[in-house]
């Protein structure tokens, strides 16, 4: 008997980094195990598109990225799947059997707005997820506009679910465009995030790009990325001592002034090289310690992080900034939310009080709140959709 189609249009071989691709191989996998067969979908979008590790450049050849993703899509079973380059050229899949797949499947999945192809327009059930809360919305045009190469537009979406669980509450600012944006959280297909109890581990670590794509102006107000938040911060380790590793990236980040202040900057590049080297680094934590961006502390969006959900399936502990997010998940046992320094140090001192107790609480956690089969499992159930499984 057949599965039926879940087309997930994404970007994986343009950005092939191990959290970015763990992060959307939770879907890939999650889709699979509820009885879909998972068809990926990726276009290059724009010249330049494709990142290569090895050697820092961007260009238009997918074939590192390629090769990164195909031994996962043969290790949970997805045998279909295309790449649109940039001469054009169709990978995997070719156009027609896209153009059919697509008239056949139950739905598609959209996650950001980077992949849009216009074939994705035959399935009538396209869902938009919406992973960066404000940045999203705050970029939108307020009259509704068309998808086009490189940009998904949540408006040719029938569903909208986003990461900022607070979005539509009276004290969050971030407009919704008319748009009903249902609150979704990162989905974890927990067996692909072995958790490693390590108590000889000191550092509460985390994997931070300083200041991303830069920020962004609505009705006057700025929203920021981290770099505004962590630098009221600077001062936690004369607190709480050296305990404190940021995995550090991005064009401009100050890693000596970080360094100066007692931090311990380690490069994000090494930590992130692959899925496996970036579930090493989280691996060999005690915990994570990390800032949101500014524009979700603002916003109160409720935002949580894929970075943090793969420390709490890990078993560790995560103190985070927080969002909001508070109101949706158990905080001060595996998962402590802070708005002040205070709050980190009380919040390091007590996972230190029971180290143990507190990693598994944080697995707890990661398979209560996030389990890809719950997340999915409702999305689906919103889009009065049945689980196949």
């Amino acid at each position: 008997m057949s599965r039926p189609v879940a087309i997930f249009a994404g970007y994986l071989a343009r950005y092939p980094l191990g959290g970015h691709l763990l992060s959307q191989y939770h879907f890939l996998a999650g889709l699979t195990k509820l009885g879909y067969e998972v068809i990926f979908i990726e276009h290059h979008g724009w010249s330049n598109a494709c990142y290569d590790p090895r050697t820092n450049t961007m260009g238009d050849d997918p074939a590192y990225g390629l090769s990164q993703i195909l031994p996962f899509f043969e290790r949970i079973g997805l045998r279909r799947w295309c790449y649109v380059d940039a001469t054009g050229k169709w990978h995997g899949l070719q156009q027609d059997e896209v153009k059919n797949l697509c008239r056949e499947a139950a739905l598609v999945i959209s996650s950001s707005s980077t992949t849009w192809i216009e074939e994705l327009r035959l399935c009538p059930t396209r869902i938009f997820v919406d992973i960066d809360p404000g940045f999203t919305q705050f970029k939108m045009s307020p009259i509704p506009n068309t998808s086009c190469a490189g940009y998904a537009s949540p408006y040719d979406f029938n569903f909208h679910f986003t990461f900022g669980e607070r979005i539509g509450k009276p004290d969050c600012p971030i407009p919704t465009h008319g748009l009903r944006w249902q609150p979704f959280r990162q989905p974890l297909a927990l067996d692909l995030i072995q958790p490693r109890f390590t108590p000889q581990a000191k550092r509460f670590t985390t994997v931070m790009s300083w200041t991303a794509y830069g920020s962004v102006e609505y009705q006057g107000v700025t929203y920021g990325q981290k770099n505004v938040e962590m630098l009221n911060f600077l001062d936690l380790p004369k607190r709480a001592g050296d305990v404190f590793e940021i995995a550090l990236g991005g064009v401009g980040a100050p890693a000596q002034q970080l360094q100066d202040s007692g931090w311990i900057v380690s490069e994000a590049l090494a930590a992130t090289l692959s899925v496996e080297a970036y579930l090493e680094y989280i691996g060999n934590s005690r915990g994570e310690f990390s800032v949101a961006k500014h524009a979700y502390v603002k916003t109160r969006c409720g935002w949580f992080s894929d970075r943090s959900a793969a420390y709490l399936a890990s078993g560790k502990p995560v103190i985070i900034q927080d969002t909001g997010f508070s109101e949706f998940l158990p905080c001060d046992e595996g998962l402590f939310a802070f708005q002040t320094a205070d709050d980190v140090v009380r919040a390091a001192e007590k996972t230190g009080a029971d180290y143990e107790h507190h990693c598994h609480a944080a697995r707890q956690i990661a398979e209560e709140y996030f389990d890809s089969g719950k997340v999915l499992g409702a999305m689906l159930e919103a889009c009065n959709l049945s689980t196949p499984s």
